[in-house]
């Protein structure tokens, strides 16, 4: 046990300390260049210690480790969300790329500690979870910004339907595979 415990804090230390190097890189390159980095770059500041929760999870054995990935998977994807929200002054947009930070930025913690420790239903697992959430993403997207107009963009009569459309679509792909597996014949 002492000798995994050290591997962990080895791993940890290694981990912490490679952020905070990657961290005064970056404020060093933002004052030579003379960035205000508070009103630019201030999501950094989400991302990185979402880094430093994944290098951690990826470090420690264990739950721990699983838990610690995924918790660092979501901040460091709402850092992202907010990098480019901030680029783009779209922070009505939180109301579907909460999409890309819960189920997706989890789903990237589990897949990577599974990656890092051979683990196949971790993979599979944060692969069902990224999926779930780009398909969240794009869904909501589709509603907040065609449907409703959130963004300020109407898409005109088209978009009256399109909801509908989607709406009817979905369930006839859900049908379509619950009759085609009904036909399958039962082997075992």
């Amino acid at each position: 046990m002492d000798n995994d415990g050290g591997r962990w804090w080895l791993g940890a230390e290694t981990a912490v300390g490679g952020l905070l190097l990657l961290l005064g890189i970056l404020v060093l390159l933002g004052q030579a260049m003379d960035l205000d980095l508070g009103r630019i770059g201030w999501p950094v500041f989400v991302i990185v210690p979402g880094l430093g929760l994944l290098g951690l999870g990826l470090a420690a054995p264990g739950r721990l480790g699983e838990v610690l990935s995924m918790a660092g998977g979501v901040v460091a994807m709402a850092g992202l969300v907010l990098l480019v929200q901030n680029a783009t002054d779209r922070f009505e947009t939180w109301a579907y790329a909460w999409a890309l930070v819960l189920p997706g930025g989890a789903g990237i913690g589990r897949l990577l500690v599974g990656l890092v420790r051979g683990r196949r239903d971790l993979v599979v697992g944060g692969g069902w979870l990224i999926g779930a959430g780009l398909a969240g993403f794009l869904s909501f997207a589709v509603l907040f910004e065609v449907v409703i107009g959130i963004g300020g963009h109407r898409s005109g009569p088209a978009g009256r339907y399109t909801l509908a459309a989607l709406l009817i679509l979905a369930g006839l792909v859900l049908l379509g595979r619950r009759l085609l597996a009904a036909r399958r014949p039962q082997g075992g």
